[in-house]
């Protein structure tokens, strides 16, 4: 490293992506060909541990052996007593740990080719030989356009055939990642691809629920539960997991090798006709500036309505609340029809409902019809005199029902009752004025009268209105005079004449 600790042989360091306890990620720059890549380096603390060294050198021997799409090319390696580092493509994601704290929903969306090209980087490495051994979040990462890489094969190693099962010595190190750790791989035996499978059921099984399916409060605790206790169900964290989807977990997470699925491609034809969801998970649409505005100023301002409020809601752009509408009480329709009496034709109630009594009301007179109204001078233009009706027959026998105008008291004011009897009309002579048209039969047409019918209107001059003449007013009462008392010497001869007075009406 340069005494600017920025360049490491002709890389230049731009960006650390992450870092361990015995090496870092970095992103670099060839200052010779301006290509970038990532470089896995050693910390300077562990170069004089040759166990730290050779596990670097060895990692990159094997993972240059791949060639995947979903595996990461490795470029060249430098191991020096100053330097030791290695560099491979730069792919550009998260890993899946930081995803599912951040988004898990991101995750669900593209579950099914996620697991798919995961299954595939493995199915890769066990067809030359190799496992995995270290299958968790952390070693896989996934960017926005669904493309994976598998990374971090520190721990590889060739898996165990039938001659190595036999000769195979219990190991005195475990390695591994305890909270995904098959049960075979803690207790030090031959490990097979099914490891690899209880590693990626262990990895799915978090990727579904956000935990993994064993926890405890010390290390040694988790290990126990990984040799010994049955996994849980998948949809006991998360509902919307399937049952189909829960079996196969179950598979995956058997304790012993045998009862797991035999390769990759066994769980990959399982796993692709089954649905992993009951309802599918889709993107969450996310809220613009304005619009979280305005659900903040609800939840601490409501629909309050001032001066305050409205400043602050103008300063964020925030329309202010309009206020709802009073709802109107459901009207009765039976109220409404007794408040406005009977529908026409329907008498106000119900077949064989009780006719309401009601008193009839008092009896009015009868007004005289008005005279028919004569034509005014003026009415007419002089050219269109107006013709004369003809006269009207009017029809023989009783009329078919009246309304009378005063009701008899009876079963209601609104009855039909008969009128009485009409006399016969008299005929009117054509010369005199036309009769006015009855309410009850309808009007014909005028006929075409020929020119010698047609009679000028008759001019009537009507008298001036009367002028109303004031009151007149009436004479004071006259103050009756005092009685007068009878003096003290009343006589008989006073009352000579008395009898002649006339009588007092």
């Amino acid at each position: 490293m340069s005494s600017d600790n920025s360049t490491i042989g002709k890389y230049r360091l731009v960006n650390c992506l992450a870092s361990g306890q015995s090496t870092q990620i970095w992103e670099v720059v060839d200052s010779e060909t301006t290509r970038r890549a990532a470089m896995k380096l050693l910390l300077p603390e562990k170069l004089k541990e040759p166990e730290e060294l050779a596990s670097l050198k060895r990692e990159f021997k094997i993972a240059s052996a791949f060639d995947h799409p979903n595996i990461p090319k490795y470029l060249e390696i430098l191991a020096s007593k100053k330097q030791a580092y290695f560099t491979m493509e730069l792919f550009p994601a998260p890993n899946l740990k930081t995803q599912l704290y951040n988004d898990i929903r991101a995750i669900h969306m593209r579950l099914k080719r996620l697991v798919e090209l995961v299954a595939m980087a493995l199915e890769h490495m066990h067809e030359r030989g190799w496992l995995h051994r270290d299958i968790k979040p952390d070693n896989i990462l996934m960017n926005k356009s669904s493309e994976v890489r598998l990374i971090d094969f520190s721990l590889s190693c060739r898996a165990a055939g039938t001659l190595s099962k036999m000769l195979h010595r219990k190991q005195s190190t475990v390695q591994g990642t305890r909270t995904y750790m098959a049960p075979e791989q803690i207790r030090g035996l031959p490990l097979t691809p099914q490891t690899d499978i209880y590693n990626f059921g262990v990895t799915l099984f978090e990727l579904l629920t956000g935990e993994p399916p064993f926890k405890g409060s010390t290390p040694k605790e988790v290990l126990l539960r990984h040799v010994g206790e049955p996994p849980p169900a998948a949809s006991e964290f998360n509902p919307n997991v399937t049952p189909q989807m829960d079996l196969i977990l179950q598979r995956m997470l058997a304790k012993k090798p045998e009862q797991r699925h035999k390769k990759i491609a066994e769980f990959m034809s399982e796993f692709r006709n089954v649905a992993i969801f009951k309802e599918e998970v889709t993107e969450k649409v996310e809220l613009s500036e304005k619009e979280k505005a305005e659900q903040e100023l609800k939840m601490v301002l409501g629909e309050r309505l001032d001066s305050r409020t409205d400043a602050l809601r103008s300063k964020f752009g925030v329309a202010a609340p309009t206020p709802a509408k009073k709802k109107r009480p459901p009207v009765n329709p039976a109220a409404v029809a007794g408040a406005q009496g009977p529908a026409a034709g329907q008498g106000g109630r119900g077949p064989g409902a009780p006719v309401p009594q009601m008193p009839a009301p008092p009896s009015m007179p009868m007004q005289p019809m008005p005279p028919p109204m004569m034509p005014m001078p003026g009415m007419y233009p002089p050219q269109m005199p107006m013709p004369p009706y003809p006269p009207m027959p009017m029809p023989q026998g009783p009329v078919p029902w009246v309304m009378p105008m005063a009701p008899a008291a009876g079963p209601g004011p609104w009855v039909q009752q008969p009128a009485p009897p009409v006399a016969p009309p008299v005929a009117v002579p054509a010369a005199q004025a036309p009769a006015a048209p009855s309410r009850t039969a309808p009007v014909p047409p005028p006929t075409a009268m020929p020119a010698a019918a047609v009679q000028k209107p008759v001019q009537v001059k009507q008298a001036p209105p009367e002028k109303p003449k004031p009151p007149v007013p009436k004479p004071p009462a006259a103050k009756k005079a005092p009685p007068e008392k009878p003096a003290e010497g009343f006589h008989i001869g006073d009352l000579a004449g008395f009898d002649d007075l006339p009588p007092v009406s």
